[in-house]
């Protein structure tokens, strides 16, 4: 039984110690992510919930298992109107590095209690669940302990390599769970039945998501949609072999989902946008932390300046529950998937960068 127990001890510590090899980053890269993390969510993507509150009160029906089913009817406007300004104020913290550890943490419970209401109407999203384990994994990886205003102190509960190593651990998972369930029904060799069509006749026809190649799916010969389905499930099962053969499998990996991710949109128009913080997080921002470090006062305190302004325009938008797309008639429903595109393909140019600065890297060093 010890011989077992040996056993079992040394394959653990065998696969944590490929994790570790795979997923390893400067912190300083960390804290310049942190930044760009913190600007795109207070530009493109701010989680908003104040139009909850004009939700007709008889459709509040949260599963049992929510933290909605504490409330025994919605809450009005003043609960999320609050709870949308301390979303923005613990962002803006997260962002400009203001006791950054628990602004994440602080940021994240506010998200998850946003969502709990958002989904108490009948539809629950998946799309959002990895970024907001990617945000629990930072709060104690240190990316607030440079480029930062107040900067964290080290603790005994910080870990740059544990907490990188435990989010792609929880990738893969995530992953292969969902690669899973797909093979039990898309890998069947049977080109009269297709999961990836069958998606595509609900997002086209059901919800009328029709921008982009959406079309010409129906114009498609039965082999190449077959090839999609077998293309999708393969992906998402086998990102844990990548991870533990080295880094560069790893990083190929993260640019094989990007891409899926990139055809989803463009194919389907659905949108998983906040999954690009949680795959560009293992990439290396070096570069643009050094950018950063080095950057004049006069340019630092003009950026402060237009931030202190956009917080402004951002309460305005809380306390008058509009959104920055009303300035835009119109763009709403697209605007989502424009930036969608653009973020995924901004991803797989950031991955196959690293990839080759890191093989000329390896080429000096030999």
């Amino acid at each position: 039984m010890k011989a077992y127990y040996t056993w079992i001890d040394n394959l653990n510590t065998l696969f944590w110690t490929r994790v570790i090899s795979s997923t390893t980053v400067d912190v300083k890269s960390l804290c310049a992510f942190r930044i760009v993390l913190g600007a795109t969510l207070l530009t493109l993507y701010f989680p908003s919930f104040t139009w909850i509150a004009e939700v007709p009160k008889a459709l509040f029906n949260p599963p049992i298992f929510s933290i909605a089913n504490a409330f025994d009817e919605l809450p009005g406007i003043v609960f999320f109107m609050t709870l949308d300004c301390m979303i923005l104020l613990s962002l803006s913290c997260l962002t400009l590095g203001i006791k950054t550890r628990i602004s994440t943490l602080i940021f994240a419970v506010l998200c998850i209690i946003g969502l709990s209401f958002n989904y108490s109407f009948g539809k629950i999203d998946h799309g959002y669940t990895l970024f907001y384990f990617t945000l629990l994994c930072m709060s104690f990886s240190g990316w607030g302990t440079q480029l930062a205003l107040y900067p964290d102190k080290l603790t005994k509960y910080d870990s740059t390599i544990k907490s990188l190593s435990l989010l792609a651990v929880i990738i893969a998972f995530g992953m292969f769970t969902a690669g899973f369930s797909k093979a039990l029904h898309w890998i069947d060799f049977d080109m009269t039945w297709n999961g990836f069509l069958r998606w595509y006749i609900d997002s086209y026809y059901g919800s009328g998501k029709k921008l982009y190649l959406a079309s010409i799916v129906e114009l498609l010969p039965p082999l190449v949609l077959e090839i999609f389905d077998y293309t999708a499930v393969l992906v998402e099962l086998s990102p844990i072999f990548f991870l533990l053969h080295s880094g560069k499998a790893w990083r190929v990996w993260l640019m094989l989902i990007c891409i899926l991710h990139l055809a989803i949109v463009l194919f389907l128009n659905i949108s998983f946008n906040l999954n690009f913080f949680a795959y560009l997080i293992f990439i290396d921002f070096s570069w643009l932390y050094n950018k950063l470090i080095n950057i004049s006062k006069l340019v630092l305190n003009t950026l402060l300046a237009f931030f202190s302004l956009y917080f402004l325009v951002r309460l305005y938008l809380i306390f008058s529950q509009q959104q920055m797309v009303t300035f835009f008639p119109g763009l709403r429903p697209k605007f989502d998937l424009y930036f969608d595109i653009i973020i995924w393909l901004v991803a797989i140019y950031l991955i196959i960068n690293h990839l080759l600065v890191s093989k000329q890297n390896r080429l000096k060093e030999a």
